[in-house]
């Protein structure tokens, strides 16, 4: 379900009713802002509500679907029919990817913070497509013409205060 009406920030000081009632009526809407600002979504508390019971819902499922597929032997057709670029990370370290999918899922569920899903995601999926460019993944592995040998343990220089620079 998308968001419902789309309305200007300022229209919260202007028509604050219409807001509420546009809020009342879609259960949300977007409150877009001027240049670099960004969009919020304003809901009702019911809906957060229902939103955060049904992540938590699908946290449960998906966690205790992987648990299932493991068992049975069948994780691996489990996430390649779930993220279909799975396919080119080596199966060896498809399980090490199922792992933190569950344990970053379970704790962002907790914390009602996504971005570190997000950013798990778009590692993985980063990862998945340097494995699909034969020559990329090639180049990464090196030899590198560019290397300069062994790197040197930094200088420390103390002053005559006796602090490090």
């Amino acid at each position: 379900m998308g968001v419902g009406a789309t309305l200007q920030w300022s229209d919260i000081a202007r028509n604050p009713r219409e807001v509420a009632a546009a809020v009342e009526r879609d259960g949300e809407a977007r409150l877009e802002r001027r240049g670099e600002g960004a969009a919020f979504v304003l809901m009702t508390a019911a809906r957060a509500a229902a939103t955060r019971a049904g992540v938590r819902i699908a946290e449960r499922l998906l966690r205790n679907s992987l648990v299932h597929a493991k068992r049975a032997g069948d994780l691996d057709s489990l996430l390649l029919d779930s993220f279909p670029w799975l396919q080119f990370i080596p199966q060896e370290y498809r399980p090490e990817f199922a792992a933190e999918f569950v344990a970053t899922f379970e704790a962002c569920s907790d914390l009602e913070v996504w971005a570190p899903m997000e950013r798990l995601m778009r590692e993985w999926r980063a990862t998945a497509a340097i494995y699909a460019d034969p020559e990329l993944a090639a180049r990464l592995r090196g030899p590198f013409d560019d290397d300069l040998g062994v790197a040197l343990p930094p200088e420390v220089v103390i002053d005559d205060a006796g602090r490090a620079q």
